[in-house]
């Protein structure tokens, strides 16, 4: 069984690459199909950041490094993200325009901070029973697209996390999105990147608590 997973920021050069080869890095290629693309991207490719591919490459292999290094940006497809079990995205203007783009992806559509808070409790098979009985499609989904459908299921039940205010009163920057910070300071742009690494290894784990436990269970 293959798992197909996209991430999707806004220009492909930072955030979405960086995840996507944190997450190859970790993952067999022979059962994970792990790509990213942007929502605003130009017609010629442009290469990943040096910062993200820093990052990238100290959390992967020579190969990530490779790879790092021939990443060209690319604009999100329709056809890819209706082929696509899970999309991952920086920020909840990026699910936006996947749903835009492609209104049946919209279940299987999470900014990686909303799909790693509704992943927290682990997701159990059973849910499945529940989810039948509302969406008969959905329960005959297997593997990831099946951890898609059961984080689909929580949302509206699952309270998202609280935002926050400054010192000065002022309300914090939604906490299912990660800004994009290529245009601050360095220190804020490395930051940044450190955390969203984090973060994929975050995913990985509950995703495959998942998997693991499905897997089981079906044997």
């Amino acid at each position: 069984m293959t798992h197909r997973l996209i991430f999707v920021c806004e220009a492909n050069i930072c955030r979405s690459p960086l995840m996507e080869l944190v997450l190859r890095a970790q993952e067999d290629a022979s059962e994970w199909q792990i790509s990213s693309a942007g929502t605003r991207v130009g017609p010629a490719g442009s290469r990943m950041c040096a910062t993200s591919a820093e990052i990238a490459t100290t959390a992967g292999d020579s190969e990530t490094e490779v790879l790092a290094a021939g990443h060209r940006s690319e604009g999100i497809d329709a056809d890819d993200l209706r082929a696509a079990d899970l999309i991952l995205t920086a920020s909840r203007a990026e699910r936006g325009a996947v749903a835009a783009l492609v209104p049946e992806a919209r279940s299987r559509a999470f900014t990686l901070r909303e799909a790693i808070h509704l992943g927290a409790e682990p997701v159990e098979v059973r849910e499945f029973e529940t989810i039948a009985q509302f969406d008969a499609d959905a329960a005959n989904t297997t593997g990831l697209a099946r951890y898609a459908e059961a984080l689909h299921a929580r949302r509206g039940f699952t309270a998202p996390p609280k935002a926050g205010r400054t010192l000065f009163g002022k309300r914090r920057r939604n906490p299912y999105d990660i800004a994009d910070a290529h245009h601050d300071s360095p220190r804020e742009h490395r930051a940044m990147l450190t955390a969203v690494a984090a973060e994929v290894q975050q995913f990985r784990q509950q995703a495959e608590a998942f998997l693991d436990s499905a897997a089981a269970d079906s044997r």
